[in-house]
């Protein structure tokens, strides 16, 4: 777990300045969780199935949704029952302090891509935590 939250620290760092997250950082881990934990829970599809939904509706960058795909499907087995109501709590508390960076940097609310990668960092912690 430790090495994959340092794999995201990295991939954050990355995104934070070219604002994109490329494919050799996330295909890899996807294909490594399928062979490792497929056919997994039904939370983990049903995750993974909602994060493919949110990028195909222009809600989350390609990168980042894939991103987030891998992480699911690399997290240990003990973890995925966790995984959705984390990934859910992740995402409000994220949003929360983004909009207020937002609002403290006179930004509109909306309609501003930025980089989302560091969502995940507090997703890993609290799954370690959890686990």
């Amino acid at each position: 777990m430790t090495r994959l939250l340092l794999y995201v620290l990295a991939i954050s760092l990355y995104d934070l300045r070219t604002r994109r997250i490329p494919n050799w950082a996330t295909l890899p881990i996807i294909l490594a969780g399928l062979i490792a934990h497929f056919p997994a829970s039904p939370e983990i599809w049903f995750a993974s199935i909602g994060l493919f939904l949110t990028w195909t509706n222009g809600w989350m960058g390609a990168g980042d949704a894939k991103l987030w795909i891998a992480l699911l499907w690399a997290l240990p087995v003990e973890t995925s029952t966790q995984a959705l109501p984390l990934m859910f709590l992740t995402f409000f508390f994220t949003s929360l302090l983004q909009l207020a960076w937002r609002l403290i940097r006179k930004q509109p609310a909306t309609n501003l891509l930025a980089p989302a990668a560091w969502r995940t960092i507090p997703f890993l912690f609290l799954c370690w935590h959890v686990h």
